[in-house]
């Protein structure tokens, strides 16, 4: 780039204007760099580009305030379950040409262990589609081990089995990967009856596995039902001998 070499006394203020235009020619290059790259200054999202915050809370509104959906699962303690771009098979060649961007939330409502799948569009900010889940049909969440944890808390044979560190277990924050490993961790796998006669064959059941340090407690199996508030402790088929 070409600057001017300025003879005898130099003027501070014409110095001062070539300094500024430098500035703000290198700071246009840059920033149409950035655009030709996809980067921060291009803000127009493509049908298959991860869902944002704003989509995401004004997609949970939506689906929350929808008519169809107060109606399946009511509104008051309904918990979020997810929120997830989704992909719509267009019907032709021209349709794919103009992709609109969707997103499926999933919505629980724990008391009454009914759940609604609802489908909004983004462009026009509307739901598109609503359909009743069973809780059974209903995705797992660190809420649902949070409240299996609990319930296990107060029963007397879990404490038994774990004694005074019943209550000092903890759970790995959702999403998030810690750097130091919790040295007293809860987790949970969703478990599913064999039989009809199993509760867990259409409840919403937890089995929960304690490690204390590098050793998980596998002397009895925990079990809980999150739809009939129960739990059930056994003997463990994970022990070993």
């Amino acid at each position: 780039m070409f600057v001017p070499r300025l003879k005898n006394q130099t003027n501070p203020w014409l110095l001062l204007g070539i300094l500024l235009a430098l500035g703000t020619m290198i700071s246009a290059s840059a920033t149409g760099q950035m655009t030709k790259a996809g980067g921060p200054a291009n803000t127009q999202l493509r049908p298959l580009d991860p869902l944002t915050p704003e989509e995401r809370a004004y997609t949970e509104r939506l689906a929350r305030a929808d008519a169809r959906v107060k109606e399946m699962i009511g509104e008051a303690g309904v918990r979020m379950v997810s929120v997830e771009l989704a992909a719509i098979k267009p019907e032709s060649l021209r349709d794919a040409e103009r992709m609109v961007r969707h997103a499926e939330v999933v919505l629980f409502h724990p008391e009454s262990d009914a759940g609604a799948k609802v489908l909004v569009n983004l462009q026009q900010k509307t739901v598109v589609q609503a359909s009743r889940l069973t809780g059974e049909q209903v995705p797992m969440t660190s809420e649902d081990l949070a409240e299996a944890y609990q319930l296990a808390q107060r029963d007397a044979a879990v404490e038994k089995f774990l004694g005074e560190s019943a209550k000092g277990f903890q759970m790995q924050p959702a999403h998030v990967r810690l750097a130091v490993r919790l040295e007293n961790e809860v987790t949970g796998l969703r478990v599913r009856g064999k039989n009809q006669e199993d509760p867990c064959a259409k409840h919403r059941c937890l089995e929960l596995f304690f490690r204390r340090g590098r050793d998980y407690l596998s002397e009895q199996s925990v079990v809980v039902d999150l739809t009939a508030k129960h739990v059930y402790v056994e003997r463990s088929s994970h022990e070993t001998h």
